[in-house]
């Protein structure tokens, strides 16, 4: 028999790893490629989207006389198997939560390989507990091939029990219930008013990326009701109004920000060793209260 492929593409991966490819090349090329953690974080992730990418933006299944095989996009994964091996191969429909990628899906040997849709073909083997999910879009014409090769007949499948069904929605949905806890907590951990702690010979920002520093640093302090533009991150956390960290500013280049543009004034900060500092605290009157206490301390 001649060898027959059939190919289904992933249409849909293919675009959100080429959009978040894109993104993260974007990142990397606006951050620069100097050595430190964060270009090590957007090339990371620029070979991730792409490796995913090259890999599942197709499904390709290869039948010949002796062998059903697939690969995953270039070839970077695939898998073979014997005909003489195979018990019986079956079109099946997906849940839903089985998803797309490569993942055990049901049992502890039970393997998807997939890309797109819900449609598939299900291999079970002879001599191995082994089940294996290929997703296709023509399953019905790689079963009747398969199939015919190997002298094997519709066998009815177990479909998983309807509580184990339910389980497996009720675990995904807290997964994710959890997985968004969490990345919503740290938002508004790190979207918080910062605090200043006024000392002796120093003051200190609290939070993530705080400073403290020591009043006879200050080579100048002043307040803005309005903050140069932001050209790019180089090292800290923005989400809406809310940027604490390491930005690049127009016309001032690098600076530390621990600012809410909501709200204004904001105060600026010179030491004397070129730094920039910018902040403002929760509401105006705090915020002129603090710069007081600080001129007071710099005379």
């Amino acid at each position: 028999m001649e060898s027959k492929k059939y190919t289904q593409f992933g249409t849909f991966i293919a675009i959100i790893m080429s959009v978040l490819l894109v993104i993260a090349a974007s990142l990397l090329f606006n951050h620069g490629f100097s050595a430190d953690q964060e270009t090590y974080l957007y090339a990371f992730l620029v070979l991730v989207f792409l490796a995913c990418l090259l890999t599942f933006y197709k499904l390709t299944i290869i039948i010949d006389n002796t062998t059903v095989s697939f690969k995953l996009g270039i070839g970077l994964f695939g898998k073979s198997y014997q005909t003489s091996e195979i018990k019986s191969c079956n079109p099946v429909k997906n849940l839903w939560i089985y998803g797309v990628g490569i993942h055990i899906y049901k049992l502890p040997n039970s393997w998807l390989y997939n890309v797109s849709g819900s449609k598939a073909i299900e291999l079970r083997f002879k001599d191995s507990s082994k089940v294996v999910r290929i997703g296709t879009n023509q399953p019905d014409e790689v079963v009747a091939v398969i199939r015919e090769l190997t002298g094997t007949h519709p066998e009815e499948i177990n479909n998983m029990p309807e509580y184990k069904i339910q389980s497996q929605i009720r675990n995904t949905i807290t997964f994710i219930a959890v997985v968004g806890a969490i990345i919503c907590g740290f938002i508004y951990y790190e979207s918080r008013p910062i605090k200043i702690n006024m000392k002796e010979a120093q003051f200190e920002i609290t939070g993530n990326y705080g400073l403290s520093i020591n009043y006879s640093d200050i080579a100048a302090i002043d307040t803005i009701s309005q903050m140069p533009n932001i050209e790019w991150k180089t090292n800290g956390f923005a989400a809406g109004k809310v940027c604490k960290g390491y930005f690049r500013l127009t016309g001032v280049g690098s600076a530390c920000l621990f600012i809410d543009f909501k709200v204004s004034p904001f105060v600026r900060l010179v030491l004397k060793s070129g730094q920039v500092i910018y902040f403002n605290l929760k509401d105006k009157q705090s915020t002129i209260e603090v710069f007081e206490k600080l001129k007071t301390k710099t005379k």
